[in-house]
């Protein structure tokens, strides 16, 4: 039986570490994996105590330098791993055998290898132990180096293409970023342009619309064009927060009946409490995926849908909503910022419209409390001197009457005629009314007690008091302040012997109320009668009234109010409020 050489044995051997070597190098693809690998391997294929790897060349300079310490499984010192290089001959200064003294390891032989392909150099591997190398050893390191060159080659070619598809992918990727930024650009543009559309529009449409039901119709339509919606609806909140619809374009009765009012709330979870209390962008298309909101779809019968607030500043007034988009993908962002823009504008119009029509509102105010007081200063005009006149009348009528019958008297006495008791009585009656005729008169023009405290208060009983004479049951509930300004009683007092005086002259009541309290940081008066009463849209035709146009006009010159119910047969009711000057 044959047996193998010792040759053969070695050959073999070495051959199945090589190819067992080769097989390792093959599972590593990217560099630095292979580099750490290969120095392990050839400790290993060599029997060494430190191996060192390095890709690139002297000439160009090593890019990586890969080592091993057998005994420590660490890396080498840089300047450890030199040396070995230079020992083993791959770099100058090298000794020509390869050997020299023992190195900071303890190594006294190397060898080494360059990585070759061609005649390109891609690297270099040495290794290091104590005993010298056989040549079977320099055989296999050669192998093995041409072996290590293909994989470090294949290494940096898959790592080139790595960092080339990388890179692509970048560029690609930022070309892409690029792109979506231009079109993202574009889109913004766009909107802004369809945004100043809008303003343009709603700045010709508030001017040239008579109502604000045209202009909602109008801008409606302008902003339908604008997002290609067949529908565009503005709903309000009213002061009971129900949306209702006020106003659109492109939408029908049957397409109303599906419109109801419903509730909004600004703590509602619902969709429109949302969208109108808490600036919610609803955007729905039967195209995408909306599975939350897709029942507003299937109730409304559109295939899609925009809702945005409709606000003015932090009013809410409701919202603004498009339907069925003529777009194949249904309704996009950019329509969505069209009709954002458009709900804004509309809602300042909307404060505008109504700030205008309060403005108006004021003015025509103003013009009648203008027109009033012109009146009222004629009228007062007027007053002054019907109350002159009158003042006039009841002295000659009354007094100067009564004091000429006294004269009378006192004449027919002094020429020798009979002064018998009767004479002289009838002649003291007549003074007596005379003088108690010129005590009303000066009461009614201002009493003297006016002045005092409790003098208003006073002033009224007396005044009250004089209708018992004319038949009349009457009564006085009075409780006012007595700090009172004296030009304030004594407005209050003509304003109550005003209204009485018209009691006693034309009421021919049996009952009269007369009431005067503090309501309201001021003076409230009321005087009841139960007496014939009238027409108070005839009273101005009436003669003898001109004490209730004097009572109407003095409250209102004092900033206060004044009012009469009356109808003929049901009393008559007076009733002003006259306010306490702070």
């Amino acid at each position: 039986m044959a047996t193998a050489s010792p040759f053969d044995a070695a050959l073999r051997n070495v051959l199945d570490r090589l190819h067992s070597a080769t097989r390792e190098l093959g599972r590593h693809e990217g560099m630095p994996e292979l580099g750490e690998r290969a120095v392990d391997i050839a400790l290993a294929l060599t029997g060494s105590r430190e191996a060192v790897l390095v890709v690139g060349s002297a000439y160009e300079g090593y890019g990586q330098v890969f080592s091993r310490s057998a005994e420590r499984s660490r890396r080498l010192a840089e300047g450890d791993a030199m040396r070995i290089l230079v020992a083993a001959g791959i770099r100058a200064g090298s000794p020509p055998d390869g050997r020299r003294q023992a190195g900071a390891g303890g190594w006294t032989a190397t060898m080494g290898s360059q990585l070759r392909l061609g005649d390109r150099t891609v690297g270099a591997i040495a290794v290091a132990r104590r005993s010298d190398y056989s040549d079977g050893d320099r055989q296999a390191m050669s192998i093995f180096a041409s072996h290590l060159a293909h994989a470090i080659e294949a290494a940096q070619l898959r790592g080139r293409q790595q960092a080339l598809e990388s890179a692509l992918r970048g560029k690609l990727e930022r070309r892409g970023s690029t792109e979506e930024r231009l079109r993202a650009a574009e889109r913004v543009e766009r909107a802004h342009e369809l945004a100043v559309e809008v303003l343009l529009e709603v700045s010709s449409h508030a001017v040239a619309e008579a109502s604000l039901a045209d202009f909602y119709h109008r801008l409606a339509g302008t902003v339908g064009e604008l997002v290609t919606a067949d529908k565009v609806l503005f709903w309000r909140v009213d002061d009971d927060r129900m949306l209702s619809p006020v106003g659109g374009f492109g939408v029908d009765d049957a397409f109303l009946v599906r419109l109801a009012p419903i509730r909004c709330d600004p703590l509602g979870e619902d969709l429109a409490s949302r969208v109108v209390y808490r600036d919610l962008i609803f955007r729905a298309n039967s195209t995408e995926e909306f599975a939350e909101f897709e029942y507003v779809l299937r109730r409304l019968s559109v295939t899609s849908s925009i809702s945005v607030p409709w606000r003015a500043g932090e009013k809410r007034l409701g919202l603004v909503a498009a339907y069925d988009s003529r777009e194949a993908g249904g309704f996009s962002r950019e329509d969505t910022w069209v009709l954002q823009t458009a709900g804004l504008a509309a809602g300042l119009v909307t404060q505008l419209w109504h700030t205008q029509e309060e403005l108006r509102r004021s003015v025509d105010r103003l013009t009648k409390v203008d027109s009033a007081r012109q009146l009222l200063l004629k009228n007062m005009s007027t007053v002054v001197e019907k109350e002159r006149s009158r003042l006039a009348s009841d002295l000659h009528d009354d007094a100067l009457q009564k004091l000429t019958a006294a004269e009378l008297e006192l004449a027919r006495a002094g020429s020798g005629g009979p002064l018998d008791g009767a004479s002289v009585e009838k002649l003291r009656s007549l003074l007596s009314q005379m003088e108690t005729s010129l005590r009303r008169l000066v009461f009614d023009v201002r009493p003297p007690v006016l002045e005092s405290p409790d003098g208003l208060e006073q002033s009224i009983h007396d005044r009250v008091a004089m209708l018992v004479g004319s038949g009349m049951q009457p009564s006085v509930d009075c409780d006012v302040p007595t700090d009172l300004s004296l030009e304030l009683k004594s407005m209050l007092f003509r304003q109550i012997a005003e209204a009485v005086n018209n009691v006693e002259r034309h009421s021919k009541a049996k009952h009269v109320t007369v009431s005067l309290k503090r309501v309201d940081n001021g003076v409230r008066g009321v005087v009841d009668d139960d007496g014939i009463g009238f027409s108070v849209a005839d009273r101005s035709n009436l003669p003898g009234h001109l004490g209730l146009l004097a009572l109407r006009e003095r409250a209102l010159m004092a900033g206060g109010w004044y009012k009469i119910e009356s109808h003929p047969g049901a009393g008559t009711h007076v009733e002003f409020w006259i306010p306490i000057s702070s």
